[in-house]
């Protein structure tokens, strides 16, 4: 049943993006017993749009890992098939998630999709995942939204 209910919000946040994540209210659980909120996303990117999608990337990357409750950001390239990526990301814990969907690089992100992805997300590429033995994490107050680089707002 929770796996369900994580699906079941996965789907909802990747239709809000067509609202824009502000405006839609998504259940988002903690997928770790530590409190994270871990997920996968596969996308397929139309032929010619694969710059525009990793330049977008490449800024949402530096964006996203500069947030407080950011644990990792990674968009992988899958070898051998130049139209394929993967994004890979922990959270703390939903607030965090909740606030990067709120960030003006994460909004421009989800536009984007819509130009460049040859279908959406919501057909298999969003899945929440669960770490067998989540890390021991050190308290936020490393980071600090006064450490965002500036093109970031």
């Amino acid at each position: 049943m929770h796996n369900l209910r994580l699906f079941a919000a996965g789907i909802a946040l990747v239709l809000s993006a067509a609202i824009t994540p502000a405006q839609a209210q998504i259940a988002i659980e903690p997928t770790n017993d530590n409190g994270e909120v871990v997920l996968v996303v596969d996308f397929e990117v139309k032929a010619g749009f694969e710059a525009e999608f990793e330049e977008y990337f490449r800024r949402s990357v530096i964006c996203s890992r500069s947030e407080p409750g950011n644990v990792a950001f990674n968009i992988h390239k899958v070898v051998g098939q130049p139209n394929n990526y993967v994004l890979y990301e922990i959270w703390r814990d939903t607030g965090a998630l909740e606030s990067h969907f709120e960030q003006p690089y994460t909004k421009a992100l989800f536009e984007m999709f819509d130009r460049t992805l040859v279908g959406p997300v919501t057909e298999g590429g969003l899945r929440f995942i669960s770490d067998l033995d989540p890390a021991l994490r050190e308290p936020v107050a490393a980071k600090s939204q006064d450490n965002m680089p500036a093109d970031c707002g």
